[in-house]
């Protein structure tokens, strides 16, 4: 019987994935706090790809998650959409994760999963064990992921091991809280799911800030918009879903190393 594995990611960065380049949830400590509560309690294994800025300008908030025995891992150093993998962002994210924790990241994950093989054999030349950015779905990158693998798999011609996010029914639909939002949690709990999960999530999935909120284009104001307030109900109903039917909560790296040494496809 194989093992049902679920990690559950959370990318740390600007609200709204920088599309409105602040941070204001995180000057509310005491609702990330409230949130990161709420989800241990149900023995959920959080890794936090986190920017490389966040460990130099906002410590408080790595101590925070620290707390909750979060696997931290990069995603860029600026969250720079023109410049998603490059070798200095790349670079300095690395850097400044190795200032806070003194060891070197294992995992890289780009912003908005734009992940290039330029940027694959960047992240092997700078010893990295893992990138973990595709979405092989319809957004944000249909021309470039869409029919990409959707399974744990190495790239050819590297050590690099792609664990990319887990997509959902025909449609491709990623698995995150957004979507769970968007779509509402009866159409999660009905599909199909594989092994092994990738979840997606943010903390403005579960923190609203009104201010952060209002400075959305009208468009991104309407998705986001929807079930606004119910990111950590939906989120706990659905890991309480998942655990019903035999996942066990792991980390990233829990799944890089039981796919090491097993990769049959090859990308």
């Amino acid at each position: 019987m194989n093992v049902k594995q679920f990690a559950f990611t959370l990318d740390l960065e600007p609200d709204y994935a920088g599309v409105v380049n602040q941070y204001e949830i995180f000057k509310d400590l005491e609702k990330v706090e409230e949130f990161l509560s709420v989800i241990s309690a149900l023995n959920v294994k959080i890794t936090v790809f986190t920017l490389g800025e966040i460990f130099d300008y906002f410590p408080a908030v790595i101590r925070l998650f620290e707390k909750y025995c979060c696997e931290f891992e990069v995603h860029s150093y600026s969250h720079n959409f023109q410049h998603p993998d490059s070798e200095a962002e790349i670079m300095q994210s690395k850097e400044a994760y190795y200032k806070y924790f003194k060891r070197n990241p294992c995992g890289y994950r780009a912003p908005r999963g734009m992940i290039s093989h330029t940027g694959i054999k960047t992240l092997e030349a700078h010893g990295f064990l893992y990138d973990s950015s595709i979405f092989p779905s319809y957004f944000p990158n249909p021309f470039k992921y869409l029919l990409c693998n959707k399974q744990i798999h190495r790239y050819s011609n590297s050590s690099i091991i792609e664990i990319p996010f887990t997509v959902v029914t025909p449609f491709r639909i990623t698995l995150s809280v957004s979507y769970i939002k968007l779509l509402g949690l009866n159409l999660f709990k009905k599909v199909f799911l594989p092994d092994t999960v990738c979840f997606g999530s943010h903390l403005h999935d579960f923190i609203i800030n009104e201010y952060s909120f209002n400075k959305l284009p009208f468009y991104q104001k309407t998705l986001y918009g929807r079930n606004k307030h119910k990111g950590i109900q939906y989120c706990i109903e659905f890991l309480e879903h998942v655990k019903h039917k035999g996942y066990q909560f792991c980390y990233i790296s829990d799944l890089y190393n039981m796919h090491k040494n097993n990769m049959d496809v090859i990308y």
